[in-house]
């Protein structure tokens, strides 16, 4: 288990500084950008470019500079859930291994452990109405971490 966490740990730390290190890139050239822009403009007020030249260009790099905005803001967003979820993973463990052990749910372990349990309706499985096979569903939501999918 500890192997299997250390490798998940491991992936998503990559992937967190390949997104970290893609969202530098896409400010680093939201900045040259804007630098590009202001020389364009100071050019075509000088008259070394013709103000066609000038609109189709700063519509270009304009067009460009939005698009990177956007995908800056997307990677932000992004990076900003997953360091939430590590967040709520950290303290999702450390409730854990305050209560690896015991013996009986006790009110206390039940409030610090668990966030909500959701009933859903019983339905017949005999297809009778008052028949004796019943299956009704359970979905528990744990503290920090939300529902967790076990496998059958």
């Amino acid at each position: 288990m500890k192997l299997l966490t250390e490798q998940t740990e491991d992936g998503s730390k990559r992937r967190n500084a390949a997104k970290k290190k893609e969202l530098e890139a896409a400010e680093k050239w939201i900045a040259e950008l804007s630098a590009i822009f202001k020389r364009l403009y100071e050019d075509s007020v000088t008259g070394h470019i013709s103000d066609e030249r000038f609109t189709e260009l700063s519509a270009d790099y304009e067009a460009e500079q939005k698009k990177l905005k956007e995908k800056a803001a997307a990677l932000q967003s992004e990076l900003s859930k997953t360091l939430e979820a590590t967040a709520n993973a950290e303290k999702f463990m450390k409730v854990v291994r305050k209560y690896t052990s015991f013996e009986e749910l006790t009110p206390t372990l039940l409030r610090e452990f668990v966030e909500k349990i959701v009933i859903h309706e019983s339905e017949a499985l005999d297809g009778k109405r008052g028949g004796k096979l019943r299956r009704q569903e359970i979905e528990i939501y744990y503290s920090f971490v939300g529902m967790v999918e076990l496998p059958d």
